[in-house]
C-alpha cells in the first residue's frame, strides 16, 4: 500500500507541475501518443523531444503469430500483455523494422534460474500506462517497479521506483534490437566493446546490422551505486556479440533510482559530452518533463484550432507525430558520422536523419515550409551535406555518382524505396526562397542535376534514356531488376520536373529542355486499350491478363508498381494533372475512372503474403502514401464537390482517438500531414508546384502564426454535419476563381473564407446513399 501511495503521489505532484503553464493553451493535453500504436500504425508511445535524437519507450511483447515482427516494427503493440523492457531509440510509423537500442528493464525478486530473454518479461497494468509528449510511464507488475521516462534531445532520461523493501535490480541488454525475425536476436549486433568506469557509470560501443549498418555509442549512468554485477548469459551463445547484465544497487534506504542514457554516431566522449551539456542534475526530472511539454507547446502553438475534442486529439496528435522526426543526430558540438564513415562538423550544427522522402515529399515536407520554413532550410544543409560525403560504389565504375538520399537512417542510406524524392524536397524549399547559407544556388541545382541524370544504385537512367521507359525484361547492372518499373518511371520523371523548375529559374534552358521532355514520359507507359498505366518489354508491347485489383511490389519479378496496383498509379503524374486529364480522354472520363476507383465494390488485394492491407475505401488506399493525392483529383473535374465528400468521409471515418486510429503506418509523419492539411482546406496535389488545391476544410476555424508576424486565419462559414461541400472560397475578401491558393498567398496571412453547402450525400449513413 505505502508503494501505491507513493505511485499516486508522485503522479499528482508530476501532473501539477505540468499544469503549471500560466496564461498560455496547453495544447499537449489534446495529444494522445497510444494513437497508431495497434495494428499497423507502427507508432510508439514513449518520450521524444520535438526532432530529438533519442525517444525511450516500451518494447512489448505477446506469444509469437504469423506477422508478429510486421507488428512490432516500432517495438509496442498496444494490445500486448507484456514489457520487455525501455529501449532508447525508435522510429515513428515505419514500414521496416530497427533501431530498439540499448535495452533496460528495472526488476525486484530473484533472477538465478533466469536465462532466456523472455524470461525477463513482466506484465504490465495497462491503466497505469500513463502516455504524453515527453512522458510516459507504467507499472510493471511482475518486476515491481513503476517506470517513467522523459527525453532530452540526446539523452533519455528514466526513473524508477521499486517496491519498498525490494531488492532493486537492473538488466542491460546490450544485444537487444528489433529485426524481421524475433528469433534471430543473436545476428543484430555486429561488433560492440563496453566498460564499467566505475559504480555509477557504464560506456561502449555497439555497430548493429539490421536494415543498414550503424554505429551508435553511449553513456549510461545513474544515481545509485551498484552493490554487484553480473553478467548473465548470452542466449545466442558465441553468436551475440553484445552482453547483457545485471546490476544489483545500493539504495540507500531509498525506492527510486534514476538513470541516463546518452547517444552519440561519434564516440563515447562526444556522448559524455552530450549528457554534460544537456543534463541538468539528478532530482530534475519533473523539470525535464515541463521542458519537454513547453518545447511541444511552442509547436502546436503555432496553429490554433476550433473544434470537436475528438478533433483536437486528432489534429494535434497528428502535429506531434509530424515533429516526432526528422532526427537531429549531429551531437551537441556539432559533429556527425557520415555515409562515408567519417567525422564531420555541421556548419550549422545540425544532421538530420530518419529521411522518409519517399512518403514525406507529398505532404509533410510542404507543411514544414508553411509552418517551418527554418526546418526546410536544415533539411536543406543536411542533404547537401549527405550529397556531398556520400558512399559510393567504388566496385561499379559507373555507378561512382553521389545523391541525395532515398531514404536516410542515422546517417546511412538504406536504399528503400525508390525515386530519389529528396530532390522535389530540396527544390521546392528552394524555389519558395528557402536557402541554405552554406551552400552556392549552383551547387544545390548540381546536386540535383547529378542525382536525376548520373547512374546510381537503382536509379535506371540508361534504361529510360535508352527506351523512353524502363522494360520489364531488361536491365543494364545488377540492380536495374525489372521490378516496379511503372512506378520507378513515373515517380523519377517527377523528380526530372522538380530539378526542371530550379533550371528554369536559374536560365539554364538546356537542362530545362531535357529534363521537362523527359518529365513528360509518363505517356509512354500510358496503354490506351486498358486506360491504365502499365509495364511494357524492351520490344514496346504492353502487358496483359493484369490484375488491376492485385498490390505488387519488389517482392515479385517484373512487376509494375511499388506497393500499389493499377489503379493507383493510374492517376500519378503530379507535375502535369492537366496532361494527364487529356491523355485520359477529357475531365468527365477522368472522373468516372476516379469513380471506379472509390466506389469500387472490392478493395486492393495482396498474393502470396500474410499482409493486412487496411485504409482501403473501394480500390483506393489511403493506408499508403501513392494515393494521398487522389481525393483531389476530382477538382480538376466539374465534380469537384466529390473532393469534398471524400474528404469528410477520409478525415472523419479514418482517423480516429484510439490506438488502431490511425488507416496505415503514419510514414514519418505523412499521414499525419494529410489529416492536418486536409482538415485545413488545402493540399499539395504537386508537391513542387508552389500551389495547394482547394478542398474542404473540417474545421470551423484555425489560425496558422507564420514567420514575420503574420497569421491566416480560416474560416469554414455554416459547416456543419451535412454542409460538407465548399460553395464559394474567398482570400481576403477577393472571390477566388480557381481551383487553387499559392504558398506565396498563404505565407502573406490574412483571411481565407470557405462558404459551406449541404452536400448531396449523408456521410454518417453510407458513403453512396444519395438523399
Amino acid at each position: 500500500m505505502q508503494y501505491l501511495r507513493l505511485s499516486i503521489l508522485s503522479y499528482l505532484l508530476f501532473f501539477s507541475y505540468l499544469c503549471g503553464l500560466a496564461g498560455e493553451k496547453d495544447y499537449v493535453q489534446y495529444v494522445n501518443p497510444l494513437i497508431g500504436t495497434q495494428g499497423d500504425g507502427h507508432c510508439f508511445p514513449g518520450a521524444v523531444r520535438p526532432l530529438g535524437m533519442v525517444q525511450p519507450s516500451p518494447e512489448t511483447t505477446t506469444d509469437h503469430y504469423p506477422g508478429y515482427e510486421g507488428d512490432h516494427i516500432s517495438g509496442y503493440q498496444y494490445s500486448d500483455p507484456y514489457i520487455w523492457g525501455i529501449t532508447q531509440t525508435h522510429l515513428n510509423g515505419v514500414g521496416c523494422p530497427t533501431l530498439s537500442d540499448i535495452l533496460l528493464l528495472p526488476f525486484c525478486g530473484d533472477f538465478k534460474n533466469k536465462e532466456l530473454r523472455s524470461d525477463f518479461r513482466s506484465e504490465y497494468r495497462k491503466d497505469t500506462e500513463q502516455a504524453y509528449p515527453g512522458y510516459y510511464s507504467a507499472e510493471l507488475t511482475t518486476h515491481k517497479v513503476k517506470i517513467e521516462l522523459t527525453a532530452l534531445k540526446h539523452v533519455a532520461y528514466h526513473r524508477y521506483t521499486y517496491r519498498q523493501g525490494e531488492e532493486a535490480h537492473l538488466l542491460i541488454d546490450l544485444q537487444y534490437g528489433v529485426s524481421w525475425n524475433v528469433g534471430n536476436i543473436k545476428d543484430n549486433v555486429l561488433e560492440a566493446n563496453q566498460k564499467f568506469l566505475d559504480n555509477y557509470t557504464l560506456c561502449g560501443y555497439r555497430k548493429a546490422r539490421e536494415w543498414t549498418q550503424r554505429k551508435l555509442f553511449y553513456v549510461i549512468t545513474w544515481n545509485k551505486p551498484i552493490s554487484r554485477i553480473v553478467e548473465m548469459k548470452s542466449p545466442g551463445g558465441a553468436d551475440e556479440k553484445a552482453p547483457r547484465y545485471v546490476l544489483c544497487f545500493d539504495m540507500q534506504g531509498d525506492d527510486m533510482l534514476e538513470v541516463c542514457v546518452a547517444l552519440s554516431t561519434v564516440s563515447v566522449e562526444n556522448a559524455q559530452d552530450n549528457l554534460n551539456r544537456e543534463f541538468r542534475g539528478w532530482g530534475s526530472f519533473e523539470q525535464e518533463c515541463s521542458n519537454a511539454r513547453g518545447e511541444w507547446n511552442d509547436l502546436f502553438r503555432l496553429i490554433e484550432i476550433e473544434g470537436t475534442n475528438e478533433q483536437m486529439c486528432n489534429f494535434y496528435t497528428a502535429f506531434y507525430r509530424l515533429y516526432t522526426q526528422p532526427n537531429n543526430i549531429a551531437d551537441c558540438n556539432g559533429e556527425y558520422r557520415a555515409e562515408n564513415d567519417s567525422v564531420y562538423v555541421s556548419p550549422d550544427g545540425k544532421y538530420y536523419s530518419t529521411l522518409s522522402v519517399w512518403d514525406t515529399y507529398r505532404a509533410a515536407n510542404p507543411l514544414y515550409t508553411i509552418l517551418t520554413p527554418s526546418l526546410s532550410e536544415e533539411l536543406q544543409t543536411s542533404m547537401m551535406l549527405s550529397y556531398s560525403k556520400k558512399e559510393t560504389y567504388t566496385d561499379r565504375p559507373s555507378e561512382a555518382n553521389s545523391y541525395l538520399p532515398r531514404w536516410g537512417l542515422w546517417g546511412r542510406e538504406v536504399h528503400t524505396m525508390i525515386a530519389n524524392h529528396a530532390v522535389p524536397v530540396v527544390a521546392d524549399a528552394w524555389l519558395k526562397g528557402i536557402r541554405t547559407p552554406y551552400f552556392t544556388d549552383n551547387e544545390i541545382f548540381n546536386a540535383l542535376w547529378t542525382t536525376v541524370t548520373k547512374m546510381h544504385h537503382g536509379n535506371h537512367i540508361d534504361l529510360i534514356n535508352r527506351y523512353g521507359y524502363i522494360p520489364y525484361d531488361d536491365k543494364m547492372t545488377a540492380v536495374d531488376n525489372g521490378r516496379e518499373t511503372v512506378s520507378k518511371l513515373l515517380e523519377g520523371i517527377y523528380d526530372d520536373y522538380c530539378v526542371a523548375q530550379m533550371a528554369k529559374s536559374l536560365n539554364k534552358w538546356k537542362e530545362y529542355t531535357f529534363l521537362m521532355n523527359r518529365a513528360g514520359y509518363y505517356r509512354n507507359v500510358y496503354d490506351a486499350g486498358s486506360g491504365f498505366m502499365r509495364g511494357k518489354n524492351k520490344k514496346g508491347e504492353f502487358k496483359k491478363d493484369v490484375d488491376v485489383d492485385e498490390i505488387v511490389g519488389e517482392w515479385i519479378p517484373e512487376s509494375d508498381f511499388t506497393e500499389a496496383n493499377a489503379y493507383h498509379y493510374r492517376f500519378h503524374v503530379q507535375h502535369d494533372i492537366p496532361g494527364l486529364v487529356e491523355l485520359n480522354g477529357g475531365s468527365e472520363k477522368v472522373a468516372n475512372r476516379l469513380d471506379s476507383m472509390f466506389f469500387a465494390k472490392t478493395n486492393p488485394i495482396v498474393k502470396g503474403k500474410s499482409w493486412q492491407i487496411t485504409g482501403c475505401l473501394g480500390q483506393y488506399w489511403h493506408g499508403n502514401e501513392p494515393c494521398h493525392h487522389l481525393p483531389y483529383l476530382y477538382k480538376y473535374t466539374d465534380k469537384g464537390d466529390k473532393t469534398d465528400l471524400l474528404i469528410r468521409y477520409l478525415a472523419s471515418n479514418f482517423y480516429k482517438n484510439q490506438e488502431n486510429g490511425l488507416p496505415g503506418s503514419d510514414d514519418c509523419g505523412q499521414m499525419s500531414a494529410w489529416y492536418m492539411l486536409s482538415n485545413l482546406g488545402f493540399y499539395p496535389v504537386n508537391p513542387c508546384g508552389g500551389e495547394y488545391v482547394l478542398g474542404a476544410p473540417q474545421l470551423e476555424r484555425a489560425t496558422l502564426h507564420l514567420p514575420g508576424g503574420k497569421k491566416l486565419t480560416i474560416i469554414a462559414d455554416n459547416l456543419s454535419e451535412d454542409n460538407y461541400v465548399v460553395d464559394k472560397v474567398f482570400l481576403n475578401g477577393k472571390f477566388l476563381k480557381r481551383i487553387f491558393v499559392t504558398h506565396t498567398e498563404l505565407m502573406e496571412g490574412g483571411v481565407l473564407s470557405f462558404k459551406m453547402k449541404k452536400g448531396k450525400v449523408k456521410i454518417s449513413n453510407s458513403l453512396f446513399k444519395v438523399q
